[in-house]
């Protein structure tokens, strides 16, 4: 329902001498029209104002302290610190000139219109430098460019033409040029005169160790999402100071920059729409991509949408979705991927091309609702939930993912295969299990971005439920440039479906024969008997010359502190407010299995607590079989017996929730073959 402040705005209050005005209140005068029409604005504000599904955007926006925010503009921002404090003003502008276009609110335009006057007080508005001189933005100017563009636009008649025009030419000097002077970069690395943090910013002040070498970082953000933020600002700004000021050399250049940037992303991109930085880096990166295309079709008649695999994309977002009873928007976190997507791009994939799941996916899973999500929304379209069946989606990534559906309660299983990306961990074949609303085969939570933060660790191999050969995991680099891509790479060799059950194998020996040339063979089969449910994982290396232990860790999620893990023999077990995981392992010459917690900082450590199984005897061919049986609380105990029931051959048999299943398992080559009956 709309707050009191914003009914007030948009229909007005009986008061003595004073007639009742109809809604809107107030039609704020848009000298651009960059996102829309002022035609456009009574829908607009009355979505925004009426519609429940903004229920909490309006909530925030109404709780912003103003007065705190006109202390800090007055008393405290350092015009040297852009990466908290130009971020902050950057925002406030943003998001106030927003609320002024929504509501006609004078208070919220005047504080927008101060913000934006106090970005124009930062003499520099990023904190990188090439040569030692000249600025290059990567994201705090284009957030800058945004805040400025937006304001100047949304803000119309608040801002004098005089005050508007001295907005949008100190954007280009300080922000487009530096966005150009990054993308300039990245297309032309051999060109560039040396990358280095700006030593006179505060980023040192807050991030002491993070001294990260830059040489090669023009090659590097080529490929990520450093490179769409200063790609969309630059375009969106460029078009907001053509509008402005007319055609002229400076803005072709800033547009054709841009343009070359943005279609790049037709590559970066795989073809089936899946994004190598996973699901919170997807978001921000489309959230500024859509925001460019959106310009640049409206004004200048460019039409970028299909770029990207859009359709492919929402298969994505779904195949990466991770619902539990604790978190109903979490994601298969694969790398450093956090939280999941806001639901403004899925609003406007579903508005352009009619896409009914796109539109099921920002209600129902999107993490939040922000203002792009507003101006996107089409609530005329109808919803449609993608089928509740059992599904195996294997992605150009050489990700995969098998499920039972998309509530809390259904089975996923996740694998991360596939190739290096920024952003990524040490993680190839590393699992993810949700049962029953709970995580209980987990990837360890957003590890820190610096080298010398002792939790790095959580990076490598030894941070994921992974397999380690002799305790070591497979390549990763050194973090001395940053969270970018190792040369780590994995395979999935072969995929399916059978009655009742997915199947798959994925082949890491590239990855962990860049740690020890010894290693011939290293492949995780998995198999994912939906019906039951149970995920059965075998483990197969094989070596040349030096026999050899090996360790499966399984991680589990205990950020709440509710999660129990629990060492019996062949096996362990771990517990969850409302579901638990039985697990029961198997090798030639027996496991030992133990909890433990990785060498970091403890209460890093205590959050992502693990079991290990292991094999007792060094082999050059050693095999592990891991059971995994998720069953909800308090229902009854599953069983499964493991046994060798003959030369390389061994036989899994499971009871659970009255029905039987048996698996016989041969250890043959490189990749064992199971017959599963019942």
């Amino acid at each position: 329902m709309p707050t009191r402040r914003t009914f007030l705005y948009l229909a007005g209050v009986a008061l003595p001498g004073l007639a009742v005005r109809p809604f809107p209140l107030h039609r704020p005068v848009l000298p651009l029209a960059l996102f829309f029409d002022e035609e456009h604005l009574p829908a607009l504000q009355a979505r925004y104002a009426g519609d429940p599904l903004f229920a909490g955007l309006r909530a925030r926006l109404d709780a912003l302290d103003r007065e705190g925010q006109r202390r800090f503009l007055r008393e405290t921002v350092r015009y040297n610190d852009h990466l908290y404090h130009l971020k902050q003003v950057s925002d406030l502008a943003r998001e106030t000139a927003f609320l002024y276009a929504m509501t006609g609110d004078g208070d919220a335009a005047a504080l927008a219109a101060e913000a934006v006057r106090t970005i124009m007080k930062f003499p520099r508005w990023d904190y990188f430098l090439e040569g030692g001189t000249r600025v290059f933005g990567l994201q705090r100017a284009p957030g800058a460019v945004l805040a400025v563009a937006l304001a100047a636009d949304w803000l119309g008649d608040v801002a004098t033409e005089t005050e508007r025009t001295d907005w949008l030419r100190t954007m280009a000097e300080r922000g487009l040029e530096a966005c150009f002077l990054a993308l300039y970069g990245m297309r032309h690395p051999d060109r560039v005169v040396g990358w280095t943090m700006d030593p006179t910013s505060t980023y040192f002040e807050h991030r002491p160790d993070d001294r990260i070498d830059l040489t090669h970082w023009p090659r590097i953000l080529d490929r990520t999402n450093l490179k769409a933020v200063p790609a969309a600002a630059l375009a969106v700004g460029a078009v907001a100071h053509r509008l402005h000021f007319g055609p002229g050399d400076d803005a072709d250049r800033w547009l054709e920059q841009a343009l070359f940037s943005l279609r790049s992303f037709g590559d970066l991109f795989a073809r089936d729409g899946t994004y190598d930085e996973n699901i919170s880096y997807a978001n921000y990166t489309t959230t500024h991509l859509v925001q460019a295309f959106e310009v640049l079709r409206r004004r200048m008649g460019i039409d970028l949408y299909d770029v990207i695999n859009w359709p492919g994309f929402v298969d994505f977002i779904l195949a990466m979705s991770l619902p539990t009873h604790a978190d109903p928007h979490g994601i298969v976190n694969f790398g450093d991927a956090g939280e999941g997507m806001i639901s403004a791009v899925p609003f406007r994939i579903a508005r352009q091309a009619g896409d009914r799941r796109a539109q099921w996916f920002g209600r129902t899973l999107a993490r939040d609702h922000d203002e792009w999500s507003v101006l996107w929304y089409e609530a005329s379209l109808p919803a449609e939930a993608p089928p509740a069946d059992p599904c195996l989606w294997h992605s150009d990534l050489d990700w995969i993912v098998a499920r039972t559906g998309y509530r809390a309660d259904d089975l996923v299983v996740a694998m991360r295969s596939g190739g290096p990306s920024n952003h990524e961990h040490a993680d190839r074949n590393s699992l993810i299990v949700k049962c029953f609303g709970e995580v209980l085969v987990a990837d360890p939570y957003r590890p820190p971005y610096s080298f010398s933060d002792p939790a790095w660790m959580l990076r490598t191999t030894a941070g994921h439920s992974a397999l380690l050969i002799d305790g070591q995991g497979h390549q990763y680099h050194d973090g001395s440039e940053g969270t970018n891509a190792s040369d780590a790479v994995a395979r999935i060799v072969r995929r399916g479906e059978r009655s009742g059950y997915f199947f798959w194998t994925s082949d890491a020996t590239a990855a962990y024969g860049l740690v020890d040339a010894d290693v011939r063979s290293v492949t995780r089969t998995v198999v994912v008997l939906y019906a039951l449910p149970a995920v059965l994982v075998f483990d197969k290396v094989l070596k040349d010359a030096t026999p050899s232990h090996v360790q499966a860790r399984f991680f589990g999620d205990n950020r709440d502190g509710a999660t129990r893990l629990e060492a019996g023999v062949g096996g362990f077990r771990t517990r969850r407010p409302q579901a638990r995981l039985h697990a029961f392992a198997l090798a030639p010459g027996g496991v030992d299995v133990h909890i433990g917690r990785l060498p970091v900082p403890e209460e890093t450590a205590a959050r992502h607590p693990f079991a290990e199984v292991g094999t007792r005897e060094a082999r050059l061919d050693p095999f592990l079989l891991t059971v995994l049986l998720p069953v909800r609380d308090r229902r009854p105990d599953p069983a499964a017996t493991l046994q060798a029931t003959g030369a390389g051959v061994y036989t899994v048999e499971i009871e659970q929730g009255g029905r039987r299943v048996r698996c016989r398992v041969t250890d043959a080559g490189t990749i064992p073959e199971f017959e599963v009956t019942g």
